[in-house]
């Protein structure tokens, strides 16, 4: 079967502060990826994890979830690190084990930790998106690169749910 055409968005960083500082925390110290406004958001966190004063609290949460409400998206892949797995949340199992064959790097449902407030929580538990999170190791951008390109064509390739 011949994959349906599908509109696609880039989105090169989400988190401009964190980028320029080294840091996955915003410039207010906040863990974005704990601060969406998922069912599963408390304020309780451990060192490092502040998910922010209240759910979207943060103007790059709240960019990103208006973005994903007006662009009728149904299948979300982030870009994280420091692991070498392909994470997935609500429907992605199938598309999660696509790209983890393409790119060895094996699918889990589990990251091992909790994740309250996370986009993971919020697009795939919450409201039953495919969401994808593929952790990349600290490894160089070429090498990054090369073992995950044909991953990410499956993300462009698989008809979604």
């Amino acid at each position: 079967m011949e994959p349906l055409p599908r509109e696609t968005w880039i989105l090169p960083i989400t988190n401009p502060d964190g980028l320029a500082r080294g840091t996955k925390n915003n410039a207010r110290d906040v863990d974005l990826n704990r601060s969406f406004a998922a069912a599963s958001w408390v304020a309780e966190h451990r060192p490092g994890y502040f998910p922010g004063t209240a759910p979207e609290s943060e103007p790059e949460a709240r960019a990103l979830a208006q973005l994903i409400a007006s662009s009728g998206a149904t299948r979300l892949i982030a870009l994280h690190s420091p692991f070498r797995t392909v994470n997935y949340d609500g429907p992605a199992r199938e598309l999660a084990e696509r790209m983890a064959a393409a790119n060895g790097y094996g699918a889990t449902a589990d990251i091992g930790y909790p994740t309250p407030g996370s986009f993971g929580s919020r697009y795939g538990l919450d409201l039953g998106l495919e969401v994808i999170t593929l952790e990349i190791p600290p490894i160089g951008e070429e090498q990054a690169w090369g073992e995950n390109r044909a991953a990410l064509r499956c993300a462009l390739e698989l008809p979604a749910v």
